[in-house]
C-alpha cells in the first residue's frame, strides 16, 4: 500500500441477545450471545491475511471480547472514543416500550436522530466530536493499517465525520452485527469510504432497523 495511505477496518462488535429481542443497549455492558462469539471467529477468518498494526476497541465488554476472539493473543487499545452512545433512560428498554413512554423522543428518533439529547444521556454530536479527535489521532498515527470495533452508532457517526457529513446522515447508513466497513486516508484527499458492511464473510445476521 501506499506509505502516504491508512486503512481503517471499522467492525460493528458481535450479536448480543438484546440485539435479537430488540432492546436498547447503550452503555450496558451487554455480552456476547453465543451467536456473536461465532461472528467474532468469523471475522478472524476475514482478517486472517490481512496485516492488522494496531486494534481499538470500545471499552464495553462486547467490543472487547468480539476484539479478542478474533485477534487472538492481540492486545487491543482501549478507548472511550470508541464507547457507544449513552442513551440514558432508554438504555435496557424494548424498543416496544420506547415508543410508548418517548412517543415524542421515538419520532425524533426515527426521523431527526441528530437533533436528540437522550434523557440521561448524550447527543449524537457529542459522539461526532469524539470520533472526530479519533480520526485526527488515526491520521497521526504510525499504523498503516487499524481496525477500529466499536457499536453500531458510533460506527455510523465515524463515517460521517470521516466525510464531513452533519446533518441527516444516521440512517443513510446501515451496519449490522460483526460487519465490516473500510476507510482509506490519503494525504491531500482525507477519508474515502471504500468498503460499508462488509457482511459475506458471517453465516448468519439479524438486521436491526432502529
Amino acid at each position: 500500500m501506499n506509505r502516504n495511505m491508512k486503512k481503517i477496518y471499522l467492525v460493528r462488535h458481535g450479536e448480543t441477545e438484546s440485539n435479537r429481542k430488540g432492546i436498547f443497549r447503550g452503555r450496558l455492558d451487554v455480552p456476547l450471545s453465543v451467536r456473536g462469539k461465532e461472528q467474532a471467529l468469523d471475522l478472524g477468518r476475514y482478517f486472517k491475511s490481512i496485516l492488522v498494526d494496531r486494534i481499538y476497541t470500545s471499552p464495553l465488554s462486547r467490543a472487547i471480547k468480539t476484539a479478542e476472539i478474533a485477534f487472538p493473543g492481540r492486545q487491543p487499545v482501549v478507548t472511550d472514543s470508541l464507547n457507544n452512545l449513552d442513551i440514558g433512560k432508554w438504555s435496557g428498554l424494548e424498543k416496544e416500550v420506547v415508543k410508548k413512554e418517548f412517543p415524542q423522543q421515538w419520532q425524533w428518533w426515527v426521523c431527526h436522530p441528530e437533533s436528540i439529547t437522550f434523557p440521561n444521556g448524550e447527543s449524537l454530536n457529542d459522539v461526532y466530536g469524539r470520533v472526530t479527535m479519533f480520526l485526527e489521532q488515526i491520521e497521526n498515527d504510525q499504523a498503516d493499517c487499524i481496525v477500529a470495533v466499536t457499536h453500531r452508532s458510533v460506527a455510523k457517526v465515524l463515517l460521517a465525520s470521516a466525510i464531513k457529513l452533519e446533518k441527516n446522515y444516521y440512517w443513510k447508513f446501515h451496519l449490522d452485527n460483526a460487519s465490516v466497513s473500510l476507510l482509506i486516508h490519503e494525504i491531500g484527499r482525507g477519508w474515502t469510504i471504500a468498503k460499508l458492511n462488509e457482511t459475506g464473510h458471517l453465516k448468519e445476521i439479524i438486521t436491526e432497523w432502529y
